[in-house]
């Protein structure tokens, strides 16, 4: 509840911003790629996770602008107890995330490059489906962009994305680490200008 909260909240603020800022662009990108985490534990029960995304991007006069969006991420795993043994317990996991980031765009010809960074709310849940036990939480860490998009037809653009999120969490369970759950996000696929 309270990420959509803050989803609303961003997506009332980014479109109201341009009447109140000099906009040069405004434009929405969707996409879907995937996560490879940074973090072990989460390698090793995960693997690489599916991901989509879309974001809206205000570009102000000059070079500088801002991105929010939404994120989400899915995936499937297999823990074994640490101690050993051939017990296998299936899980589910889910990551929602709101970025909103703050970018410079470098115009190379039509290609636009975009460097920026900011701060990702994240929301995730852990389901283990053969035992009473899940694990949810919320967690706000840095993130760091480089996109690039490359204009094919009219207002249309192909869009690829590279995100860095640190999401170190403490896991509430009974023997407490901090779990990595971020990594390097690669996304690509259409953007659209409307302004």
């Amino acid at each position: 509840m309270r990420a959509r909260r803050l989803a609303f909240a961003l997506a009332a603020f980014l479109l109201a911003l341009p009447a109140a800022v000099p906009a040069q662009e405004l434009s929405l990108s969707v996409g879907a790629g995937g996560l490879f985490p940074s973090g072990d534990s989460y390698r090793q029960i995960y693997g690489s996770s599916f991901a989509v995304a879309g974001d809206v991007w205000l570009k102000l006069k000059g070079p500088i602008g801002l991105a929010a969006g939404f994120g989400s991420l899915a995936d499937d795993g297999l823990a074994v107890p640490m101690s050993g043994g051939s017990t296998e317990y299936p899980l589910k996991f889910r990551r929602r995330t709101i970025p909103l980031v703050l970018f410079y765009q470098f115009d190379i010809g039509p290609v636009g490059l975009r460097a920026g960074a900011g701060a990702g709310f994240h929301s995730f849940d852990e389901t283990w489906q053969t035992v009473d036990l899940d694990y949810s939480g919320h967690e706000t860490g840095p993130r760091f962009l480089l996109s690039v998009s490359v204009p094919v037809l009219g207002r249309l653009s192909l869009f690829s994305s590279l995100t860095y999120d640190s999401i170190r969490k403490h896991t509430g369970y009974p023997y407490s680490y901090k779990v990595d759950l971020g990594g390097v996000q690669v996304i690509g696929g259409l953007a659209f200008r409307i302004f």
